[in-house]
Order: C-alpha cells, then structure tokens, then sequence
C-alpha cells in the first residue's frame, strides 16, 4: 500500500515522535520531583557570562565565581517573586473570596441580559436558537468561571505551601550552583557518549530554533517583561481590578503564538462591553493593539531568527488543549513542532512532504 521508499524517508520522523512521546510522559510525570533542577539547569545556562567575567576578568577561581553570581541572582529571583507573589496571592484571595460568595451573579448578569437581548432582536425573526439555548450558554459561562476559580485555588495552595516553597528553594539554589560550576564537563560528558554527528544536528538545532542559545531566552525573557509591564500600566489607568494577575496571566499568554495576550485582552474587553463600560472596553482593545505593535517592534531587533512553525500548527495545540481539558496537551503538541522544524532544518529530519523549493509553508 506505501512504497518502500517512501516508508525508509519518514522511519526518522516515526522514531522521533515515539522518543518525543516517551521523554514527554517521563517529564510530565516526574515534573514535580524535576522542577527545581530545570530550573537550576536553565538559570546555570543563564549566568555563565556572569561565571567567566569574573573568571577572566577578575581571576575568582571557577567554584566560587559560580557560589557568588549563583547568590546573587537567585536573591534577587527570589526578592522579585516575593514582592510581586504578595500581592498577587492577596488579588488571587480576594477573587476567590468574591466569586464564592457571590454564585458568579456579577459575571453571569451581564451575559444573561446580552443574552435576553439577543433573543428579542432574533425573535423579530422567528428564530428560538439564543432562547432554547440560553441556559447552556449561562452554563458554560459557569463552569468556565468554575475552571479559572479552580485553577487559581490550586496555585494559591501551592504558592502558600512554606514548607514545598522553601524546600523547593533550597534544592534549587544548590542544583543551580552546582550545575553552573560544573556546566562544562556536564556539556563534555554529553559530547562523550552520543555520536559527533547526533552533536552536530543537536547545536544545528539550538541556533536554528533559538537564534543564538542563550542570548535568545534573555531576549524572550525581556519580551515577556516588557508584556507584563505594559499590561500593568494598562490594567492600573483602566481601573480593571486585579492587575497584577491578569498581568501576570497575560505575561505567561504570551508564550502563545498567534493569539498571545489577545487571548485575554478579548474576553476582558468583552465583558466590560457587556455591562457598559464602554471606555474600559475600548481602551483595553486599543491597549491591545498597543502591546502587539510595540512586540512587533521589539522582537525583530532582540531576536535574529526563531524555529519556523505553521501558524495552523499552533492552533491545532490550542485546540486539542481545550477539547483535553490538559494544558499538558499544548506544551505536547507545541514542543513537537518546534523540535520537529528545528531538526528538520538541520536535515537530521525529512520533511513531511517531499522537497519543493516553492513550498513555504509546513508544520
């Protein structure tokens, strides 16, 4: 039924998806017992300019170059996450306080006399869908407010939990040090026991992917920062109560391709339209606009180059993320397109389609 060549060009991308599929689970699964060391392994790649200035520069002996920038940086990590992580439990309590109290009637409101509305002007037309439909509209309103209260309770018991937090931060700090001193011959022991060419196609991959490694995650890094305070600033002159969350929210959205701060700036907008703030609702379409022009702007001159993924790629990991119900599913599907184009530029994978130079587009 398929040819024999055409089963021998697409046999890599079948055993890099099993080996993707495989190392996802095990990440999934273990994600909490590995938390603390990615993150010491990502901040080690971090500050390794900051290990050989004063290697070079200032002639510290590698161990305590490392105990020093390691210090220092995680201090002011952690300052950072626990000046805005106060504030932030305090707006996410003051939510749920409101939410449970209330039954949703200042949310459900406003979308039912939208929905009232809507079924008038359609009865001119004798048309009953809006009206038939009405309380499973109001039902989904519900239980989508139910999932968000539910998602900010579990990271406000995780984030108050002192013991894990602490725990967590200890593990941390001494992995990051660790990692950062001994980073090159963890980097020399990787090269040992894998192949020159698997080396190659792997460094291939990072550049194509991610520009230039570690100047790339600053600079995304920045872009991210710069989202979380232009929302800020909006959120606050807008008067849109609890800012600093939906900032942060909307910093952590911005990961998204395609819809990115969009996808919490339109609901926002929407239901300031719906009980007739209609200043709040306009603004926050024209902050909207603001953040996208000035991340157009920036991202050009802090980024070189970035894994060429399918914009249809992309919402596919959106939508079967919500139809799973997982958020696991989108950094599932996301990770697997990003890998595939990165390797595939390489030419350690084939494409999904034989070779035409006047085909643009490909997952």
């Amino acid at each position: 039924m398929f040819q024999k060549s055409e089963i021998k060009r697409i046999l890599p991308l079948l055993l890099f998806f099993l080996c993707y599929t495989l190392l996802f689970i095990i990440w999934v699964k273990t994600f909490f017992y590995t938390l603390p060391f990615l993150l010491g392994l990502i901040l080690a790649i971090l500050i390794q300019p900051f290990i050989g200035f004063l290697e070079k520069k200032l002639h510290f002996p590698r161990t305590v170059a490392s105990l020093a920038v390691t210090l220092v940086v995680l201090t002011a990590v952690f300052a950072a996450i626990a000046f805005l992580g106060f504030f932030a439990i305090k707006e996410i309590a003051s939510f749920l306080i409101t939410v449970s109290s209330g039954n949703f009637t200042g949310f459900s409101e406003p979308v039912t006399h939208f929905l009232n509305r809507i079924g008038e002007f359609l009865g001119q037309f004798n048309i009953d869908f809006v009206n038939s439909n009405k309380q499973e509209l109001l039902e989904l309103v519900q239980n989508s407010m139910d999932l968000i209260a539910a998602c900010l309770s579990t990271v406000l018991s995780v984030v108050t939990s002192l013991p894990t937090v602490i725990t967590l931060c200890i593990v941390l700090i001494f992995s990051t040090f660790f990692l950062a001193r001994d980073l090159k011959q963890l980097q020399a022991w990787v090269k040992s026991i894998i192949s020159a060419s698997a080396v190659f196609h792997l460094k291939s991959a990072a550049e194509n992917s991610s520009g230039t490694g570690r100047k790339y995650m600053l600079s995304y890094l920045l872009i991210y920062f710069i989202t979380f305070c232009e929302t800020y600033v909006i959120l606050t002159i807008l008067g849109i109560p609890y800012p600093l969350t939906i900032s942060l929210i909307t910093a952590v959205a911005d990961l998204l391709p395609i819809l990115g701060p969009g996808i919490v700036f339109t609901p926002l907008a929407i239901y300031q339209l719906l009980i007739g703030a209609y200043s709040r609702g306009i603004g926050l379409l024209i902050g909207w606009l603001i953040i996208t022009c000035i991340r157009q702007i920036i991202e050009p001159k802090l980024v070189s180059s970035t894994a060429k993924v399918h914009p249809l790629g992309m919402l596919c990991a959106i939508y079967f993320s919500l139809v799973s119900g997982s958020i696991w599913v989108l950094f599932y599907v996301m990770g697997l397109l990003i890998l595939y184009s990165a390797f595939k530029e390489t030419g350690a994978l084939p494409s999904l389609t034989h070779n035409n130079k006047n085909t643009r587009s490909e997952f």
